[in-house]
C-alpha cells in the first residue's frame, strides 16, 4: 500500500482564501477530501504500525477521529460547504430546492426559512429568475451558481471547491472566479484545488503538492482572503480545517 499523502501538516485559517495545485495524481483532491471530512486518514503504515503522531484532522475545532459516521456528516453539513467539477444537483427539483435542501437536513430552519434563504442566495448569484426551474433545465453555467448557493446555504466555516471551473466556458469560469472573490472578500474561507494557474493566483495562499508532498506554501500576492499567519499559527478553535 502505498501512501498518497506522506508527512503532510496543513492549517488553514479562518478567513483564508487557499488554492492547491499539482499534477493529477499529486495528492491534492485526497488531501481536500480528507479536509471536509469526506475521506478518513489511515492510522497505520502498511506493516499495520500505528503512525507516531497520529493522523488527525480537525473542522472547526473538532477531531473528526472521535466522531462516529453519523457525528461527521452532521458536522460536515454544517461547517462544511462543497463545490466540486460536476454541480451534483437533483435533477428533477427546482433550483430553489437544491439550496434548501442542506438547510432542511440540519433543520435550523423551518421549510418556509430555509426556501426564503435559498431564494435570496440564489438572487446573490443573479438567478433570481430561475429560482423555481428544475436543475434539469439550466445551462452548465446557471448549475455551478446554483452548487455554489447550496454549498453556502448553511454558512460553513468553510468552501471547499475541488476543480469549480473544469467543466465551464470561459465566460462561466470568469463569473465563478468573480464569485471565489466576492465571497474571499466578505471573510468566507475557501480552499480550491485547480488546474488552472490564471486561477489559482486569485487566491492569496498558494500550495503546490507533488506525489503527495507539499512542495511549496506561498503567498500568491492575489487580491482578497484573510491573514495567512492565522491560518498557521491561531488556535484550533479558530480554525475551519486542518490536517497532520
Amino acid at each position: 500500500m502505498n501512501p498518497v499523502l506522506r508527512g503532510v501538516s496543513l492549517e488553514i485559517g479562518s478567513r483564508e482564501y487557499v488554492s492547491i495545485v499539482g499534477a493529477s495524481g499529486s495528492g491534492k483532491s485526497t488531501l481536500l477530501y480528507l479536509l471536509g471530512g469526506l475521506d478518513r486518514p489511515t492510522q497505520v503504515d502498511a506493516e499495520g504500525k500505528a503512525f507516531d503522531p497520529p493522523s488527525r484532522v480537525y473542522i472547526h475545532g473538532a477531531d473528526t477521529q472521535d466522531l462516529d459516521d453519523a457525528a461527521l456528516a452532521a458536522l460536515r453539513n454544517e461547517q462544511v460547504g462543497f463545490v466540486f467539477q460536476f454541480h451534483y444537483l437533483l435533477k428533477e427539483f427546482s433550483a430553489q430546492e437544491n439550496v434548501a435542501l442542506p438547510m432542511l437536513k440540519l433543520g435550523r430552519l423551518s421549510r418556509s426559512g430555509a426556501m426564503d434563504r435559498a431564494a435570496e442566495l440564489l438572487k446573490q448569484f443573479q438567478l433570481g429568475d430561475k429560482i423555481r426551474r428544475p436543475a434539469n433545465r439550466l445551462s452548465g453555467g446557471e448549475q455551478q451558481r446554483v452548487a455554489i448557493a447550496r454549498a453556502l446555504a448553511n454558512e460553513p466555516s468553510v468552501l471547499l471547491a475541488d476543480e469549480p471551473t473544469g467543466n465551464l466556458d470561459r465566460k462561466n469560469s470568469q463569473r465563478v472566479v468573480e464569485i471565489f472573490a466576492e465571497l474571499s472578500g466578505k471573510g468566507q474561507a475557501i480552499v480550491m484545488v485547480t488546474h488552472d494557474q490564471a486561477l489559482a493566483q486569485r487566491a492569496p495562499r498558494i500550495i503546490t503538492m507533488e506525489d503527495g508532498l507539499i512542495l511549496s506554501d506561498t503567498s500568491s500576492g492575489g487580491g482578497g482572503g484573510g491573514d495567512r499567519e492565522t491560518g498557521r499559527q491561531g488556535d484550533r478553535e479558530r480554525m475551519p480545517v486542518s490536517y497532520s
